[in-house]
């Protein structure tokens, strides 16, 4: 994976044994590594380091509305 870029679901699924659908579920429940590009979630290849790796997640802070 390229440092430089980000990827979805489904190219990183492979990567870290786990589906696609798992991980789109796991970054909308916010207990995964991930970034949100509009309202997709995203995964950099720090971020795949980081899930196979094993490193927890510190959940951002909810904004209030």
């Amino acid at each position: 994976l390229s440092d430089d870029r980000l990827y979805t679901a489904e190219a990183v699924a492979p990567y870290v044994s786990l589906t696609a659908r798992f991980l789109k579920r796991a970054a909308a429940a916010d207990t995964i590594q991930h970034i949100y590009v509009g309202r997709f979630p995203r995964w950099s290849a720090q971020n795949v380091r980081d899930i196979v790796a094993g490193v927890p997640h510190r959940p951002r802070p909810r904004k209030r509305r």
